[in-house]
Parts: C-alpha cells; sequence; structure tokens
C-alpha cells in the first residue's frame, strides 16, 4: 500500500512490469498528478486497484477492459473527465466502483449495469458499490452523471451523497 505518503509526481510509466501484481493502492496522495500511464493495464491479474483521492487527470482508457480479474475500482476524488468506458463491463468480477468526484460525465454505460446480479450490486454489506455523480445538483436540478443502476449517488456541486433505495 502506498496510501497517504504524500507522493509527488505520477505513477511511474514501468508500473506493467509488476505483472505478477493484485492489488495496487495508492489513495490519499492528493500531489499525485498526470494519467493513468498505458502500462498499468498490463497488471491482468489486479483485483483491486485504489486511486482515490489524488489529482489524477485524463480519462479513463478503454483498455480498463483488459482488467478482467478486476473486483475493486475506486478512482472517486480525481480530475478525471470524459466517460465510463463499455469496455469496463469486461470486468465481470466487479463488485464495488466508485467514481463520485469526477469529472466523469454522460452515463453509466449498458454493459457496466448489465453486471447487475453477477458480482456488482449483490453485495448487502456495503450500500455504496456504486457511486457516482447522479444525483441532481441543486443548482440546475440536472445530474452531472446518468445512472440508472447507481447505489448511492452524489451532487456533482455539493458533494453531499444519498444511497438511493
Amino acid at each position: 500500500w502506498l496510501s497517504m505518503n504524500y507522493f509527488t509526481g505520477g505513477i511511474p510509466e514501468n508500473i506493467g512490469a509488476l505483472k505478477s501484481l493484485e492489488s495496487f493502492s495508492m489513495w490519499g496522495n492528493e500531489d499525485l498528478t498526470g494519467h493513468i500511464p498505458d502500462s498499468l493495464y498490463d497488471l491482468t491479474m489486479l483485483e483491486d486497484l485504489h486511486l482515490f483521492r489524488n489529482s489524477f487527470s485524463g480519462s479513463i482508457s478503454t483498455q480498463i477492459g483488459r482488467l478482467t480479474k478486476l473486483k475493486t475500482l475506486t478512482l472517486a476524488e480525481n480530475n478525471f473527465t470524459g466517460t465510463l468506458p463499455t469496455e469496463l463491463g469486461l470486468c465481470q468480477d466487479l463488485e464495488f466502483l466508485r467514481i463520485e468526484m469526477t469529472d466523469i460525465e454522460g452515463s453509466a454505460p449498458k454493459e457496466v449495469c448489465d453486471l447487475t446480479g453477477k458480482n456488482l450490486f449483490s453485495d448487502d454489506r456495503d450500500k455504496e458499490y456504486f457511486k457516482a455523480d447522479c444525483l441532481e445538483d441543486n443548482v440546475t436540478m440536472v445530474a452531472f452523471f446518468v445512472c440508472d443502476c447507481c447505489s448511492s449517488c452524489c451532487d456533482h456541486v455539493t458533494n453531499q451523497c444519498k444511497i438511493l433505495d
């Protein structure tokens, strides 16, 4: 775990050389910047990827679908942009997804919502297994991210969240 260590810079480009890595946790290093390097998607044994509460930017690559063993993906509280790739639906073991407090917009892909009843959304112990900025904000009354299958929605402006029934 490389979390909350005041790291600066970005994820090293050669991260993909760690082929047998199953868990990568680098959250809470608010001075970590840059994009997710393409080589990270070479870590096909990865089950847990925790990158929340940093200052990463750029879009989530369609290569995310190569991480088919992924169970947990936390990208919240970063400067990510673009849309959630449909290829995330290839991560059939996904149980937990958090993308709130980012600038990821658009809507939850059908391929991700189709994971309902498989692993994602099937864990009653945590009601926030898919959390996004899908709550209508108090200013525009429009949700920043449209999600028909989220378990918890946040207001993109105020960062207030609520668990959906």
